[in-house]
């Protein structure tokens, strides 16, 4: 399940209020600054910063992020092949959270290193509005179900393995 969370005032006490800019809803510009993968000893991170741990990585398509007033809201989001079409819906929480829930079942991990494995990738991702037009986030992406017909599938530690991102959106 894709989830993807947007704080209009993540981790505010009741006694604060929220920024004092207005959140409206937009396509932003997604990157991915840092990757740590505790899946592989970091032979993952290549998937999500393919040029490196210090070549921040900008997802391909741009992400739409709803306001508050526009939830719930279904619909499909492309982040960057092979992360496409997947289907999320967003709502809001009570304590400002805009929530969307969805999946990806069949990620290809790359031939050359992986043969024909696939897996089923997952994700929580916490997006904190920094102004009406930035938000910064993690998102923890949840790997699990490896399976490939030649055998060359990586055995986890652990089923799913985790893979922390942070990341940034600009709008577009």
């Amino acid at each position: 399940m894709m989830l993807l969370m947007l704080a209009t005032g993540c981790g505010m006490t009741d006694e604060e209020s929220p920024p004092d800019f207005s959140w409206a809803g937009g396509d932003f510009d997604f990157t991915t600054t840092a990757a740590d993968d505790a899946c592989l000893d970091g032979a993952l991170e290549a998937l999500f910063m393919p040029g490196g741990p210090e070549a921040p990585q900008e997802f391909e398509y741009t992400i739409y992020l709803p306001s508050r007033d526009e939830v719930p809201l279904s619909y499909d989001i492309d982040l960057r092949a092979p992360f496409v079409g997947m289907p999320v819906t967003v709502d809001a929480g009570a304590d400002g959270m805009l929530t969307a829930a969805g999946v990806i079942d069949s990620v290809p991990l790359g031939v050359v290193a992986y043969g024909d494995c696939e897996v089923t990738m997952t994700a929580e991702i916490n997006m904190l509005p920094t102004s009406a037009d930035t938000a910064e986030g993690e998102a923890q992406i949840a790997i699990s179900d490896p399976r490939g017909a030649d055998g060359r599938c990586p055995v986890y530690d652990a089923d799913p393995c985790l893979v922390q991102l942070t990341l940034t959106a600009e709008r577009h």
